[in-house]
């Protein structure tokens, strides 16, 4: 009997295993590379002491740590077009991170594992922002535009062989395009 509970434990343990495995998979693995391409901003909230405020623009990641935004803002009713900024940002493999950018700003947010969408906040006192970035294009649409044939950074890289049986090819794409793509390719005589 001990030994048939002992059994049962241990059967339970190991059918379970996968899943308490599969819970410890990060979300986002491919850190700084889940968010690339250029996202629609969308922000808004209040600048204490002076008002309301909302912000519509573009903003670049490069998948690699960098960012670009164009927006326009309006603070308390004054707008402000084409403002400007470049940034940095990590992603983590919970799919959290954090974006610093070149006027002083400073945001946390949360980002969709396939990198479609981003919800921020700012974490700067004295001001009450969040809001949502969405992609504009499938990033497969983005990788296909960044290594095709009209891509001058994209390299072409000789075959090499290792033995008659293999062959190994080197795929080069420029730094910001996606690095989660692989060939493989097996020969048979």
């Amino acid at each position: 009997m001990k030994f048939l509970v002992t059994f049962a434990l241990a059967a339970v343990a190991f059918a379970s295993a996968p899943q308490a495995l599969k819970a410890a998979d990060p979300l986002c693995p491919r850190l700084n590379a889940t968010v690339h391409g250029t996202y629609v901003l969308f922000g808004t909230g209040t600048f204490v002491g002076l008002g309301p405020l909302t912000a519509v623009g573009e903003l670049t990641y490069d998948g690699a740590g960098k960012t670009t935004a164009t927006y326009t803002r309006s603070v308390n009713g004054s707008i402000q077009q084409g403002v400007t900024v470049t940034g940095t940002y990590t992603v983590n493999p919970d799919c959290t991170g954090s974006h610093a950018e070149s006027d002083g700003s400073h945001y946390d947010f949360v980002a969709h594992p396939d990198g479609s969408v981003v919800t921020f906040i700012e974490t700067d006192a004295g001001l009450v922002v969040s809001g949502t970035e969405v992609r504009l294009k499938p990033a497969d649409e983005e990788d296909a535009a960044l290594v095709g044939p009209r891509n001058s950074d994209a390299q072409q890289v000789p075959l090499g062989r290792t033995s008659p049986e293999s062959l190994s090819i080197a795929l080069l794409a420029p730094g910001n395009a996606r690095s989660d793509r692989s060939l493989h390719v097996a020969m048979s005589s």
